[in-house]
């Protein structure tokens, strides 16, 4: 992943998971969040949606990262839950072990998006549920005014990290294969003026060190010109489509 501090990846996570907090809480309820007594919150970086998890029920909550100095800061941010290290693709714990298992933006990174699900699938107990609560597709962003266009930066920025910049489409799909009975949707996540306006620096900050793969500062700069002249002039949009999966496991069949 793009080089970021600690306290850089904090802020830009609470960010993103500010956007689409009222669809998380729905889909919390769905998913039987707070009856759960066992949940694993996987990819969960700094801890900002453990902490959300685990205000909202009584069960038991694990986060888990790949990234040690991630789970150490989460830890000494968040009460309520423990603390694992340890690989998305396999998880360390036995099957049927959660009643509940999510991710928030993390099959975007992972390097065999179906197989993370499957190991998702597999420790959570029967009838329980896998919850992908927000995956982006790049591939459906839309940009007005057009010359401020940053897609095919931020898609080749992502494939050399090794992302997959098209996953939200891919979701239901990963879902079925992993064995899993599977609802989908697509959050129409439309920026407007107030949004851009509060979030102008903050984006663009982000958007110069993880573009810096792709594009100079120079390049980088005119687009932030461009696009603060259309804010000014109220023209600017910003469209951006973001999935989710709530994906439910068989129960035993019967004899």
């Amino acid at each position: 992943m793009v080089s970021l501090t600690i306290e850089e990846w904090h802020r830009q996570f609470s960010r993103q998971a500010a956007w689409t907090r009222g669809i998380r809480s729905r889909l919390y309820r769905q998913a039987g969040l707070w009856r759960a007594e066992a949940v694993l919150d996987v990819g969960c970086g700094t801890g900002v949606i453990t902490d959300e998890i685990a205000r909202r029920t009584r069960g038991r909550v694990v986060g888990l990262d790949l990234d040690p100095a991630m789970i150490r800061y989460a830890a000494g941010r968040v009460e309520g839950a423990e603390w694992v290290v340890g690989d998305a693709h396999y998880l360390p714990f036995p099957v049927e072990t959660f009643d509940l298992a999510l991710c928030n933006f993390l099959l975007l990174w992972t390097e065999h998006p179906v197989l993370v699900v499957k190991e998702m699938a597999r420790v959570v107990r029967r009838e329980g549920v896998v919850l992908a609560t927000t995956e982006p597709d790049y591939g459906g962003r839309i940009d007005f005014p057009e010359d401020i266009a940053l897609t095919p930066l931020m898609e080749e920025s992502l494939r050399r990290e090794g992302a997959h910049p098209h996953i939200g489409r891919r979701l239901k799909a990963l879902f079925v294969e992993a064995g899993l009975e599977v609802q989908t949707g697509v959050i129409p996540s439309i920026w407007d003026d107030q949004q851009l306006r509060a979030e102008f620096e903050a984006e663009w900050s982000f958007i110069f060190k993880t573009l810096n793969n792709v594009a100079d500062e120079a390049e980088l700069r005119k687009y932030e010109e461009r696009a603060w002249r259309a804010l000014q002039a109220g023209e600017r949009l910003i469209f951006m489509p973001i999935f989710w999966a709530l994906g439910r496991k068989p129960g035993a069949h019967p004899l």
